[in-house]
């Protein structure tokens, strides 16, 4: 978890859309299913339709827990300082007897690494853990949840334990360290059916205000920060490598993003935008993700309660808690309930602290239980600062407000489960037949949809091959389906292309369908002219420059630059294909004007207006100031967020650092968006290079971290100090 928040915006016209939205959701008759099976079932799980599925066919529904700490720098489960009878079997003992029959696992990437110690352990009521790793301890824990019967599905909670990221990556963690972080996870519990599966990354989220938004995107093809595309991605390399593995994948923040809307345009924004960090899942209506192995994608949003964040639109409408169905049918709900995918809610909670929340709460549970989704609740640990958890400070005794909540809609773990586990059941004895007649149609200047035949016999999925050029013959598979139908998007303009299927089943493979030769067309008409450029993150020898898509289609966009406040003898420079451009290499304290135009087969488009950009002299100066706030404190601990750095200046600032005392016996144990070091009482905190270091004019950016102090302590940090280069 991290902490979350969101723009607000439009609140009448957000009541107005959730009542839209609750007169058009699409009614789906859901007929009688295979039957649920008992506890987790048995063996890997599959997905079907709107359910997850044991390899016996039988209906499995996780309800299950988070237990956070591996992604932290103790590097491993949270509670093994506890005392008996809290010891770490302990702890998964009481978890299973509560009925929740899951555990999702948080870790990052720096628990994984040779060398990493996992810290605070309590060597009396834990001395078997002493010295191990922390992947060492993840063993321990998983075989041990999966003798109880229990699932573990591990969550890619952040790149480092710096904190969380809007990203999924980092300009130090690559989103290729991040792959084989998950292959090497995948190879060592393959054959192990306790762990099924992989949550790819926790709450992807926009960041900065649009334009210059530089946080998550979906579906917009931007693949420096489209999650849709890069949860292909990830998850088609995680299947190469443990096919029987799900694929969890949470929603963004704002759609289309990669910034949250600007409020102070005057120009309206969509009220139903933004959700929760990883919580909206409305552009995969349109934008689904398609992975390489059918039967293994599960959506997995977040949502939260008014102790998290108090200002959601929803929690103020007069019909709360009856407009929040429609709420979440609108960002989530719908996957399941037209028979898309399986939903898992991978997090949720509160501290129930207002009485809202458990109206919330009850809300939540009945609709989780009612369409048949799993979810994992936030949290076991107690130590989560705005929700607290299910355990309470002596992490054994629980929060019977919480569970007489909970208790009815938890399907609990049943026996012991076997950490091999047997296959899936074999589909038949004998291949499909051929499909039938292949053919195409619908083709466009970048898609065309495949039509086939079924086969004959028991059928698995269709294998999709192409290859390029009216003769070719090197076919490579693109996708499999277990539809008759197939539309192949971001093909190349006015391009020959032939394509071949056949079906599979564990039996084998089917003969190959007849060949089918597709050329996309050629556009008829120019695009539109592109939005006007802005220009942003100057620095002394570089300007990012960003401008808005054009209409129809586009090959690639011609950026053009001349040098001098008044010039007009411009030269294209780059032709890029995104709609943002890193212009580098140029001359420090000059101005720079730029245009751009779009341009296809059928020629171009006019030109966009031109920006002046300016860089800066020597590397920018300015000053900065930081702000404290108190989002929650209870008797030994608070957690500080927003912490919010502001550049007071009018240049643009490259890095911030801010200073501050803690008081006496005060320890931070987590923070999120900032590189935090601490020496003896005193914290300094420095900006993220590629995430927030660089801040434009009166820009600000925030952080935050959670901290301990001593019983009846009640003091604060406070006089926070910035400085800037």
């Amino acid at each position: 978890m991290a902490s979350r928040r969101r723009t607000l915006r439009l609140v009448g016209a957000l009541a107005a859309a959730i009542t839209a939205v609750a007169t058009t959701i699409v009614a789906i008759t859901l007929t009688a299913g295979p039957a649920a099976a008992a506890g987790t079932g048995t063996g890997y799980l599959r997905t079907n339709g709107r359910n997850i599925v044991d390899s016996t066919g039988a209906v499995v529904r996780l309800t299950g827990i988070n237990w956070f700490g591996m992604e932290t720098d103790n590097h491993t489960f949270h509670g093994l300082w506890a005392n008996a009878p809290a010891t770490w079997r302990g702890q998964i003992d009481r978890m299973a007897s509560l009925g929740f029959n899951t555990i999702r696992v948080p870790y990052t990437g720096d628990s994984l690494r040779p060398g990493a110690q996992a810290t605070s352990i309590n060597s009396f009521t834990n001395p078997d853990l002493v010295g191990l790793s922390p992947l060492q301890i993840l063993d321990l824990v998983i075989n041990y949840a999966g003798s109880k019967g229990m699932r573990i599905i591990l969550d890619r909670h952040r790149p480092t334990a710096a904190g969380q990221t809007p990203l999924w990556y980092t300009p130090q963690v690559t989103e290729a360290s991040m792959i084989a972080d998950w292959q090497m996870l995948a190879q060592r519990y393959a054959g192990n059916t306790t762990v099924i599966g992989a949550d790819l990354f926790n709450e992807p989220h926009a960041n900065n205000v649009d334009p210059q938004g530089n946080g998550a995107c979906w579906g917009t093809g931007n693949t420096t920060c489209d999650w849709r595309l890069a949860a292909q991605r990830i998850g088609n390399a995680i299947l190469q490598t443990n096919s029987n593995w799900l694929i969890f994948v949470e929603g963004v923040s704002c759609l289309p993003g990669p910034g949250t809307p600007n409020t102070f345009d005057n120009i309206p924004d969509d009220p139903m935008a933004c959700d929760w960090w990883g919580g909206n899942l409305a552009g995969a209506a349109t934008a689904p993700v398609q992975l390489s192995v059918a039967n293994r994608l599960v959506y997995s949003p977040h949502d939260y309660a008014i102790s998290v964040f108090d200002r959601q639109p929803w929690f103020r409408d007069a019909n709360f808690p009856n407009n929040l169905p429609a709420v979440w049918d609108h960002f989530w709900g719908y996957l399941a309930k037209q028979n898309i995918a399986p939903v898992m809610l991978g997090e949720f909670g509160s501290t129930l602290a207002n009485p809202l929340d458990v109206q919330w709460l009850n809300t939540l549970m009945n609709y989780l239980t009612t369409n048949g989704m799993s979810f994992t609740y936030w949290s076991w640990n107690p130590n989560s600062g705005d929700t607290g958890g299910i355990a309470l400070d002596d992490w054994f005794t629980v929060n019977q407000q919480k569970m007489n909540i909970l208790s009815p809609h938890l399907v609990p773990p049943v026996g012991g489960g076997s950490t091999t586990g047997p296959p899936p059941t074999t589909p038949s004895n004998q291949p499909p037949g051929t499909p039938g007649t292949l053919s195409a149609s619908g083709t466009t200047t970048t898609s065309t949809t495949l039509s086939w035949g079924a086969s004959s016999g028991t059928v698995t999925n269709y294998q999709i091959e192409r290859c390029t050029g009216a003769s070719c013959t090197n076919f490579t598979q693109i996708a499999t389906s277990t539809a008759t139908s197939f539309t192949n998007n971001g093909l190349t303009i006015n391009t020959t292309y032939r394509y071949r299927v056949r079906a599979t089943n564990s039996a084998g493979n089917s003969p190959y369908s007849n060949i089918v030769n597709v050329t996309t067309t050629n556009p008829t008409t120019v695009p539109g002219t592109p939005g006007n450029p802005t220009t942003s993150n100057a620095t002394a020898s570089s300007l990012t420059v960003s401008w808005g898509a054009s209409t129809g289609t586009v090959a690639n966009y011609q950026l053009e630059r001349c040098a001098g406040a008044t010039c007009t003898n411009f030269v294209n420079i780059a032709n890029p294909t995104a709609t943002t451009f890193n212009d580098s290499g140029l001359a420090a304290a000059t101005t720079f004007r730029y245009r751009v135009r779009a341009t296809n087969s059928a020629g171009n488009s006019a030109y966009s207006g031109i920006v002046n950009g300016t860089t800066l002299s020597g590397g920018g100066t300015g000053g900065c100031s930081a702000t404290l706030t108190v989002q929650t404190q209870w008797q030994n601990g608070y957690v500080m967020q927003p912490v919010t750095v502001t550049n007071t200046g009018t240049a643009t600032i490259n890095g911030w650092t801010v200073t501050f005392t803690l008081p006496a016996g005060h320890a931070i144990t987590n923070s999120w968006n900032a590189t935090v070091t601490i020496s003896g009482q005193t914290v300094t905190a420095r900006g993220i290079s590629g995430q927030n270091a660089t801040l434009g004019g009166g820009a600000n950016t925030n952080w935050g971290f959670q901290a301990t102090r001593p019983n009846g302590n009640t003091a604060l940090p406070s006089g926070a100090t910035c400085t800037s280069p």
